[in-house]
């Protein structure tokens, strides 16, 4: 054995000793394993069951559990406001992990106070009681459409129900795909007209499985992100987000060349302005843009496929909820995006069903800020990793 080889040996046994028996975080339960090194926590997310594992875990060490090195796993309530609440002003916030938004870097997710407080004032613009009411024909359309596609599969040519299966999660994402390609850049993605995913909506679905790897290089390494771009064959994880910000900037100049003003994103991102008179820059609305994308379909569409999945399997459940409907509203045109706020039960449907099925299982974590604070009666070191499993668990 070499010199080079026995020296790695010690420093990594070193490594392990010192996380198990003499770390600040070593009071914490929590398995030694997952003490011992980011290995089983990394392996967990690659897997795609990273939530079952910790919610597993949860039950077995209790509310506060030791899931990595440096990282922590809360499901006490009081973690929420002593992790996410506003804090005095003597005290720092626990700033947001920039491992895990190494990603969103330039937009509202990865912002910092400062930062997420100017791109909020702007973006708030696109979201207000006005702009939804603006935008509530625009949106019918759509579920017009929607309703109308699903007609065709499932009635026959004098319009009798027939027997048929439909893959009601590609629907949904086809109309929320167009109904936030329209908001965001002035026109659709055509998913609900064609029937099939827009290159740039399967270039997001793609990334999306990759994504993990890229993210849990980061843990290790953070230049490893910048490496692993250029290492992963054509297609990977760092393609498509190129091709993404690629197909954004092309549709934000197509919307921009418009000129008319419409009830939409993009011009409320480029009128609005934050309290120190700044607008977006370019380089801003194309961050923006895509991520608006991103967060305002997939997961809208993987919130309403749990809903229904529910629904499905819950006979009772379902009764109870078309007799709402039918019994509030006597034709379809009654049905708006306010005159559903009547409906208790279905909004209370949606609430479980986000609670069973979160469209954003990850934690979002957050590290702890300088100086360390007391988290849940423990006292966590600054550069902790913190952050709270999805409300399912």
């Amino acid at each position: 054995m070499s010199t080079l080889h026995l020296q790695a040996i010690l420093i990594a046994t070193g490594y392990v000793f010192y996380n198990i028996f003499l770390h600040p975080l070593r009071g914490v339960p929590g398995p030694t394993l997952w003490a011992a090194t980011e290995g089983p926590y990394a392996m967990a997310w690659l897997s795609g069951r990273a939530q079952f594992a910790v919610h597993d875990l949860h039950k077995r060490y209790g509310d506060v559990v030791r899931i990595g090195p440096n990282r922590l796993s809360f499901t006490d309530p009081d973690a929420w406001h002593e992790i996410r609440g506003h804090r005095k002003n003597s005290q720092g916030e626990h700033s947001k992990d920039k491992a895990f938004y190494s990603i969103a870097q330039g937009n509202i997710l990865g912002a910092d106070r400062a930062n997420h407080a100017r791109f909020r004032r702007i973006l708030s613009h696109g979201f207000s009681a006005k702009a939804m009411q603006d935008q509530q024909p625009l949106i019918t359309y759509y579920v017009d459409l929607l309703m109308q596609r699903l007609a065709e599969h499932t009635r026959d040519e004098v319009g009798n129900a027939r027997d048929a299966v439909v893959n009601l999660g590609a629907w949904f994402n086809f109309t929320t795909f167009d109904v936030i390609g329209d908001l965001a850049f002035g026109e659709p993605f055509g998913c609900l007209e064609d029937s099939y995913y827009h290159p740039w909506v399967k270039t997001i679905f793609d990334g999306l499985e990759k994504m993990g790897v890229y993210m849990a290089a980061s843990w290790y390494c953070p230049w490893l992100l910048t490496l692993t771009k250029k290492l992963l064959p054509r297609g990977y994880i760092g393609d498509k987000i190129d091709q993404q910000s690629r197909y954004t900037l092309a549709k934000l100049d197509k919307r921009l060349s418009l000129g008319a003003s419409r009830p939409d994103f993009v011009e409320s991102m480029i009128t609005a302005k934050s309290e120190d008179g700044h607008v977006m820059s370019k380089e801003q609305l194309v961050l923006h843009g895509r991520i608006l994308v991103l967060a305002g379909s997939e997961t809208t569409a993987t919130a309403l496929s749990g809903a229904a999945y529910f629904l499905a399997t819950n006979p009772d459940a379902q009764r109870k909820l078309a007799h709402e409907v039918r019994t509030t509203f006597s034709s379809v045109e009654e049905i708006d995006l306010f005159s559903v706020n009547k409906l208790r039960y279905m909004l209370a449907v949606l609430d479980e069903s986000m609670r069973m099925f979160p469209p954003v299982p990850s934690q979002l974590p957050r590290v702890c800020r300088a100086g360390g604070d007391v988290i849940c009666g423990y006292q966590v070191p600054e550069g902790v990793c913190i952050g709270q499993p999805s409300p399912r668990e």
